[in-house]
């Protein structure tokens, strides 16, 4: 059966999201996000160097080349970086653009390579139809579902096999140092895993949905959760969803695909930044009006008792210049303290506090 070109090339898109928001997360967990960024732009040279010596854009060779590409970006950074002199994200931001730059010059130089400035930066998704796999003469259709699909594979084997070795080193590198889980290696493996997912997507997709993808989904999901199982299942619906509302604008504004997938994802992060229940900026702002209103009415309740104590009485006009509160957040306190019974009113409307109040007020005070 003949698959139409819009499912492969959503097809395409979901199993990117989905591989780089598999191994994103650990990124994110572990604070070298960026070094997605270093990666997904440094296999460029690896895949150059792997065109010039085959003479083609044959998968396992390129892939090769670019992991090759990837550790060496790792173990640059990681040299600067242990040398004590320089910060992870400097070390990052000297290496990536030079391993980068060189693989521009060779693109540019090297008229064989059929591969442009545009292609680099935003893929060729639309094309992954007509890019398909012979097996003799036997047409197995798209490539990039082919590779892709066995990257997703390669990936969840890899994340099950390790995944105590990776929890473990991700919140706490000293016990499993302790332990014997060597997170050293469990570090080079999970980078080789990162080098091996951009080189793939790279192909399909181009440096900038590479990083998309390996970084909102997973920084998205983390806001929603504290387990690493979910974080990681919300990371993939994330990304997946991304890729396909991403794809569906691109078809009705008729713009760049990969461009509307990586907006798609930042629009989608933005909403949960906000409205996450635990971590949004909504949920946030409510807990420190909480806190406010909490901290404001053991104050109200003070300075009430202080002034029946000093015999000069206290009403809800009196508060905002007593306390410097506005009438309106002023009315609003007193309503509350007498809906909760904290305060009862005396013949002149002024507040007197109940039993209730007392106690409380007392709590505040610490008396």
């Amino acid at each position: 059966m003949e698959i139409s070109n819009d499912l492969i090339i959503a097809g395409t898109a979901m199993l990117v999201a989905a591989n780089c928001a598999l191994i994103g997360v650990f990124l994110v967990l572990r604070q070298t996000a960026m070094m997605s960024d270093a990666i997904s732009h440094t296999v460029l040279l690896g895949i150059v160097i792997a065109v010039l010596a085959v003479g083609s854009r044959e998968p396992i060779p390129v892939i090769v080349s670019g992991v090759l590409s990837g550790i060496l970006t790792i173990s640059l950074v990681e040299l600067l970086h242990r040398s004590g002199k320089l910060k992870q994200d400097s070390s990052i931001g000297i290496v990536f653009p030079f391993l980068f730059a060189i693989g521009v010059i060779l693109v540019t130089q090297a008229a064989s390579i059929h591969i442009d400035a545009q292609h680099v930066l935003y893929g060729s998704i639309e094309f992954a139809p007509f890019d398909t796999l012979y097996m003799d003469d036997l047409n197995m259709g798209s490539r990039s579902l082919w590779v892709l699909g066995i990257l997703a594979i390669a990936n969840i084997l890899f994340i099950g096999l390790l995944y105590k070795e990776l929890k473990v080193s991700t919140f706490d590198k000293s016990f499993a140092l302790g332990v014997g889980l060597m997170p050293i290696l469990v570090h080079y493996l999970l980078m080789i895993m990162v080098a091996t997912t951009a080189v793939v997507a790279f192909e399909s997709v181009g440096a900038i949905l590479v990083i998309a993808f390996f970084i909102v989904p997973a920084s998205a999901a983390y806001l929603l959760t504290d387990r690493l199982s979910k974080m990681l299942m919300l990371s993939v619906s994330l990304g997946v969803a991304s890729s396909v509302a991403g794809y569906l604008f691109a078809i009705f504004a008729d713009v760049s695909i990969s461009g509307s997938m990586a907006t798609t994802s930042g629009v989608i992060f933005g909403l949960i930044w906000v409205f996450a229940p635990n971590r949004g900026l909504v949920s946030r702002w409510k807990r420190i009006s909480r806190h406010r209103f909490e901290i404001d009415l053991g104050i109200v309740l003070t300075h009430i008792r202080h002034e029946a104590d000093a015999h000069r009485p206290v009403s809800a006009l009196t508060l905002p210049d007593s306390l410097g509160w506005t009438k309106e957040y002023s009315k609003k306190l007193s309503e509350f303290i007498q809906e909760k019974k904290l305060v009862e009113k005396d013949t002149q409307g002024n507040f007197v506090l109940t039993d209730l109040g007392i106690k409380k007020a007392e709590n505040y005070s610490g008396n």
